[in-house]
């Protein structure tokens, strides 16, 4: 349950604070996450 409450408040972080910049910054890290987290998904 701990991680579904995780993805809810990432989920309203970002709308709170949706600007362009922020989408390209995780557009940006998503390949440096994937590839350097083994727990990636």
């Amino acid at each position: 349950m701990q991680k579904h409450n995780q993805r809810i408040e990432h989920d309203l972080h970002y709308i709170e604070h949706w600007s362009l910049l922020f989408d390209l910054r995780i557009i940006a890290l998503t390949p440096v996450r994937v590839f350097a987290d083994r727990n990636a998904y």
